[in-house]
């Protein structure tokens, strides 16, 4: 049997130090200052801002190409004026069929359409299938390998980024977000990116990033972490044991314990004081999905996928649910738990761009984005609307 215990009750994001709430309208200027907070204690802060930002143009595929699509490399250099790291870009434009491209053309860069990015090259999931797909709705795809930036080795931060910021606390994850932030500013020069409808996606540990990309990145409209765990769209404060007593990720769930061992690069120096008292961080992970509203966010989850803490995932949902409706956007959150386990597929991309699509026609919330998959737990806060 798997038991769940609440550490506690998620605390109120709007809750002022004065006993007061935070009201809809103070909100955009009162996240500013517990955006910074809690990513400082999270990730260790962030890079800063590339002082140098270059952008070369690599290749082609032309529109007759065997994958029947227009692609193209770029190649980013990003850094301080004294040091810059390179990593590639590729972005896929759709094909239009209408045309007949001239041979030294790119076919649709005279259109400006909306882009499924992610940072998970290293992982291969946004595969020719899911590129097809988004294509055929009318989306660039753009894709980066986030390990160009910073590696993803136990007890290592040498190389990458950490040679061009060298001795600050940001995290790896701090570093993934941040070649988001540094590929936003690349399609702010691309003629053919809609850069005010860029949707990011990112499984796992990239759901980690995405989440933290997007909290700190008003330009990223649409977000899609997709199973992304503990440290990522999860409750600190929901802790799922088996009934066994040795490590077996099939019968419990991860916790801060768990990644100080295994994945210590990944936590930012404070929270890592709060290992076995997450019960005494002055926010939970709700607080990240606080900060994107009113923008559009979906958590993807399997609920097999016991390592990871669906249960958790569920009820940081909930929490961010209750912060979207008090904010007046309610339906720009949705949430799909399906069957299965650990996995970042066709179906979980076409969720998140169905969930796009209807936003941006002006769709309300599908129906199965509404589906609560636990019925027979209880909610752990007590704040918002009863």
């Amino acid at each position: 049997m798997r038991k769940v215990t609440f550490l506690g009750k998620m605390p109120d994001p709007f809750l002022k130090a004065d006993g007061t709430r935070v009201t809809p309208e103070e909100w955009p200027e009162y996240k500013k200052a517990l955006r910074d907070m809690i990513v400082d204690i999270d990730f260790g802060g962030m890079p800063p801002r590339p002082e140098v930002l270059e952008v070369e143009r690599l290749s082609e595929i032309a529109p007759n190409a065997p994958r029947g699509r227009f692609g193209t490399w770029f190649r980013i250099k990003a850094g301080s004026k004294e040091k810059q790291l390179t990593f590639l870009l590729e972005i896929t434009l759709p094909w239009v069929k209408e045309k007949v491209p001239d041979e030294c053309a790119p076919i649709g860069e005279d259109e400006k359409y909306p882009v499924l990015l992610t940072g998970d090259g290293c992982y291969h999931n946004m595969d020719d299938v899911v590129i097809k797909a988004a294509l055929a709705r009318g989306y660039a795809t753009a894709r980066f390998n986030r390990l160009e930036i910073a590696n993803d080795v136990k007890y290592s931060q040498e190389g990458g980024i950490y040679d061009i910021y060298p001795g600050m606390d940001f995290t790896d994850i701090s570093a993934w977000a941040w070649g988001y932030t540094v590929v936003m500013d690349v399609f702010e020069r691309l003629s053919f990116i809609d850069e005010t409808e860029v949707g990011i996606t990112g499984h796992s540990r990239g759901g980690k990033t995405v989440l933290l990309a997007a909290a700190v990145d008003e330009r990223i409209k649409y977000v899609c972490p997709n199973n992304s765990g503990c440290h990522g769209a999860n409750s600190y404060r929901c802790v799922v044991e088996g009934d066994k007593d040795e490590f077996d990720w099939a019968w419990r769930s991860e916790r801060l314990e768990d990644m100080l061992k295994s994945l210590p690069t990944w936590l930012g120096p404070k929270l890592k004081e709060y290992v076995n008292r997450e019960q005494e961080l002055p926010y939970d992970m709700h607080y990240f999905g606080a900060l994107i509203a009113p923008r559009y966010y979906i958590q993807n989850e399997g609920m097999q996928d016991y390592w990871i803490n669906p249960v958790g995932a569920w009820q940081n949902f909930m929490a961010v649910k209750e912060c979207y409706r008090y904010l007046g956007c309610e339906d720009h959150a949705g949430a799909w738990f399906r069957a299965g386990a650990h996995r970042h597929q066709l179906p979980d991309f076409e969720t998140f761009l169905d969930f796009m699509d209807r936003a941006r026609a002006g769709l309300p919330l599908a129906e199965h984005l509404k589906v609560n998959p636990y019925p027979e737990i209880e909610k752990n806060f007590d704040w918002g609307e009863k």
